[in-house]
C-alpha cells in the first residue's frame, strides 16, 4: 500500500490538512508528527516532504517523478535526515544541518528540508540546538519531525511545531492485510505488535534476517517455559543469547516475548489472543503464571530500558528470574 493510499484510508485528517495547506500555500516551517510505535512516521514526514518538491504533486507527492525517487533512496541534497532510531542525535549534527542550510540551495526547487526521526532520542545539548533553529526559521526551510512518545517532548519544541497525531490502525486489520499479500500467518501475527504499516510488516517478514533469529529464539524459549522451570534458565542462558548477537536482534526477541505475554494476559482475562497460531501453547503457559501482570510490566519496563544501551545478557537474565519467580512449582 503506498503512503498516500494509507493516509487516505487511515489517516484521512492528516492527510486532507496537510492537502489543504499545500493547495492554500499556508504551510508552516515545522510539522510534529506523533504515532505509536509501529506506525510508519518517518515513510509518512519523507512523503510529506516529497510532496513540497515534487515535479509532478496531485497535489501531494507522486512518489514516481525524478525527485520523489531521489528523496526514496535518500539522493536528494537539499533533504537532511536525522534517525533517532538508528543512533543518539547529537548537538554535532545539528550544527552541521545548520551549517549546510546557511549554503545555498542545490535544487531547482530552493526549498530545504531535514527530518528528526525520534525526536525524543536527541541528546540535552542536540535539542537546545534545534530549539533555536526552530525559534528563528529561515524562508524556505521546513522541518518535520516525528516521536512514539508526546510526553518525551518538551513543551517548547511542540509550541514551534503544527502537531499531527497518527491513529492506530485495528491489530487485526495490520494482520487480516498482511495475510492476504500472502505473509505467513504466525509473522502477520507477531510483527503486528511491531509494526502498525502492513508495508514494513511485509518488507521485514520477507527480508530481515534479525527478525527470523529472534522468532527462531521465542519458538525455543515458549517451549522451554512449557517444558520446567530449569529448561528456561538453560535455553536462555546458553541457546538464546548464543544468537542474539546484536541490538537489532535483541529488540525484537523482547518486543516479541513482550507480545506473547501480553497475549497470555488478554488469555488470563478471557479475551481472544491475537496469536492464534500458537494459542495452544500461551493457554497452557496461563496455567503456568501466577502473576500475569506482574511479568508483562516488568516486561514492558524492561523492553524500553533496551534504549539505554542496558546489557542484553543482564536483560535478559532479569526477565529469565521474573518469569521463574512467577511460575507455579512443578
Amino acid at each position: 500500500m503506498q503512503i498516500e493510499e494509507y493516509l487516505k484510508k487511515f489517516q484521512p485528517v492528516i492527510y486532507q490538512t496537510f492537502k489543504n495547506s499545500l493547495l492554500n500555500n499556508h504551510l508552516v516551517h515545522a510539522y510534529l508528527l506523533v504515532g505509536n510505535t509501529g506506525v510508519p512516521t518517518l515513510n509518512i514526514a519523507k512523503f510529506l516532504a516529497s510532496s513540497l518538491v515534487c515535479d509532478n504533486p496531485t497535489p501531494l507527492a507522486c512518489q514516481h517523478c525524478l525527485t520523489c525517487q531521489r528523496i526514496k533512496e535518500n539522493n536528494y541534497p537539499d533533504l537532511v535526515i536525522y534517525d533517532g532510531a538508528l543512533s543518539t542525535i547529537k548537538k554535532d549534527d545539528v550544527t552541521q544541518l545548520e551549517v549546510n542550510f546557511e549554503n545555498t540551495s542545490l535544487e531547482k526547487k530552493n526549498k530545504k528540508i531535514y527530518i528528526l526521526n525520534l525526536v525524543e532520542n536527541m541528546t540535552v545539548q542536540a535539542i537546545n540546538a534545534i530549539l533555536k533553529f526552530l525559534e528563528e526559521p529561515q524562508k524556505n526551510v521546513y522541518a518535520f519531525l516525528t516521536t512514539n512518545n508526546e510526553s518525551l517532548i518538551l513543551p517548547t519544541i511542540i509550541s514551534r511545531c503544527q502537531v499531527m497525531h497518527l491513529k492506530l490502525i485495528p491489530r487485526d486489520i495490520v494482520i487480516s492485510l498482511s495475510k492476504e499479500e500472502g505473509i505467513d500467518s504466525f509473522d502477520a501475527e507477531l510483527l503486528s505488535y511491531i509494526f502498525n504499516d502492513v508495508d514494513t510488516l511485509i518488507n521485514h517478514a520477507k527480508s530481515d534476517s534479525d527478525y527470523q533469529v529472534a522468532k527462531e529464539c521465542l519458538n525455543l524459549f515458549i517451549d522451554s517455559v512449557l517444558s520446567n522451570k530449569n529448561d528456561m534458565i538453560y535455553v536462555g542462558n546458553k541457546n538464546i543469547l548464543a544468537f542474539i548477537n546484536n541490538k537489532q536482534s535483541g529488540r525484537y526477541f523482547f518486543d516479541l516475548l513482550c507480545a506473547v505475554f501480553l497475549d497470555i494476559q488478554s488469555i488470563f482475562y478471557q479475551k481472544k489472543p491475537y496469536l492464534q497460531e500458537i494459542e495452544d501453547k500461551l493457554q497452557e503457559i496461563c496455567k503456568k503464571i501466577n502473576n500475569i501482570n506482574d511479568v508483562c510490566l516488568e516486561l514492558l519496563k524492561t523492553r524500553e530500558s533496551l534504549s539505554l544501551n542496558v546489557n542484553t545478557s543482564l536483560i535478559l537474565d532479569h526477565i529469565i528470574n521474573v518469569i521463574y519467580n512467577n511460575m507455579k512449582g512443578e
